[in-house]
């Protein structure tokens, strides 16, 4: 599975897994943090953001738009931002058990998973197996605030605290509206 596409899986699931209570405009994700803020927290220059969103194409989410921002934090290593309308009932828990199933794939394959639970929300660290040479750890945390899913990770050659991404996700939740 490419980096890319466990990510963003990750991302999906965990950004609409949780009730909703209808956000009918997609909130822009760049404004929710700068880049001042994350170069803090990874200890790094956080490069321009990048600004995008996606229809989700697939899963208990399927049709709804997502929005994105990334800043680069090395030539190896970034920080991205993901938001999106949360889901009710029967779409959370098929959410959360896309969610699951994907990180069951990747420790079926030797990654290693630590994982903090939270009241609304949980962080999450990937580590790749010694023979995935090349691969990114991943740090994501993802959380429901005030009807919308929101996540933020940092993949790169290094791990990062789960700590630093909480802190990034806890101010960005601060700016939803």
């Amino acid at each position: 599975m490419k980096v890319v596409g466990w990510v963003g899986a990750l991302m999906v699931a965990a950004v609409a897994t949780s009730p909703s209570y209808g956000a009918d405009k997609p909130v822009p994700a760049c404004p929710l943090l700068s880049a001042t803020e994350v170069g803090a927290a990874m200890g790094a220059t956080a490069g321009q953001p990048h600004e995008d969103s996606i229809v989700i194409s697939e899963g208990p989410a399927k049709g709804q738009s997502m929005t994105m921002c990334q800043w680069p934090t090395s030539s190896q290593s970034g920080v991205s931002l993901a938001v999106t309308r949360a889901l009710p009932g029967a779409q959370r828990e098929a959410g959360l058990a896309q969610f699951n199933r994907t990180f069951q794939t990747l420790k079926s394959q030797g990654w290693s998973e630590e994982r903090k639970d939270f009241s609304n929300g949980a962080c999450v660290i990937m580590t790749p197996p010694a023979s995935a040479k090349g691969m990114p750890v991943s740090t994501g945390c993802f959380a429901e605030a005030k009807g919308m899913g929101i996540s933020v990770g940092h993949n790169g050659p290094s791990k990062v605290s789960m700590d630093k991404v909480k802190t990034l996700l806890d101010k960005a939740i601060a700016r939803l509206p």
